[in-house]
């Protein structure tokens, strides 16, 4: 029997001089992804950016419990979005949406 899909929550920066748009940010995200691990490790994984924990360049990515390493790999591999340099820094990973809120300081 197939184990359930039990999510995790990564937080991450983008440290650049420039601003960018959550729809940008997934993108990126989902092709660094898809060119590491293919299409069918894309969808296990199902990386998506939590809008609600979205502010300025620091976002919260969910993702598939057994890919939380992979996605720290692919996020290295992200050097430019929209044609602009960036460097993805990983914050912390996290295990539910509840200790999100309390910890992350840029969440309302």
């Amino acid at each position: 029997m197939k184990k359930p899909y039990r999510k995790r929550y990564i937080s991450f920066e983008i440290i650049s001089d420039s601003k960018f748009d959550e729809n940008s940010i997934e993108k990126s995200i989902k092709n660094s992804m898809k060119e590491l691990f293919g299409a069918f490790g894309l969808s296990e994984a199902n990386p998506r950016i939590l809008s609600e924990l979205t502010k300025e360049n620091r976002f919260v990515l969910q993702i598939d419990h057994r890919y939380v390493q992979k996605a720290k790999v692919a996020m290295g591999y992200i050097k430019e979005i929209n044609k602009k340099q960036v460097i993805l820094k990983t914050l912390k990973v996290y295990g539910t949406l509840k200790k999100i809120k309390e910890v992350i300081k840029w969440v309302k």
